[in-house]
């Protein structure tokens, strides 16, 4: 992974967002997951209430969302489209964390798996029981979706 990828990861931030999207990109998703679905016009109109925002820079972001799988752009006439939201806030933060601890694992292997492990003994046993429920739950899941791949 790039180098600013981990220091961006390394900064204090008030949400996780913010660390996976640009700050316009996350005030798009945010509109976006309020409603599941809009038009750039519809958009740009909320986003113009918080601060002045260009429709054809609302535009580009939504277009750049699509692309990332965030959103799914749908012709509605020859100029305005209808964007859904294709993941969900928790989906995404997910699909995130997930992309992100495998480029850990590639890039530093065991070293970052025992930091994994020191910080989960670190951490209250609140959270402790939260991941340890969160993890049987996937895999749970996973061997579920394991055994109706291989069904005849």
């Amino acid at each position: 992974m790039p180098r600013s990828f981990y220091q961006r990861m390394e900064q204090p931030a008030d949400d996780s967002l913010s660390k996976l999207l640009g700050p316009l990109e996350a005030e798009v998703m945010a509109i976006m997951w309020g409603c599941q679905s809009a038009t750039v016009r519809d958009v740009t109109t909320t986003l113009n209430t918080l601060r002045p925002v260009a429709y054809t820079t609302a535009m580009t972001i939504m277009n750049n969302l699509a692309e990332k799988g965030l959103l799914k752009r749908t012709p509605l006439d020859k100029r305005t489209h209808l964007f859904d939201v294709v993941l969900s806030r928790e989906a995404f933060l997910q699909r995130s964390s997930e992309r992100v601890v495998r480029a850990l694992i590639e890039d530093f292997g065991d070293l970052v798996l025992t930091q994994f492990a020191q910080a989960l003994e670190a951490a209250p046993p609140e959270q402790q029981a939260r991941v340890k429920r969160r993890l049987k739950e996937q895999t749970a899941r996973a061997r579920k979706a394991g055994e109706t791949s291989h069904a005849p």
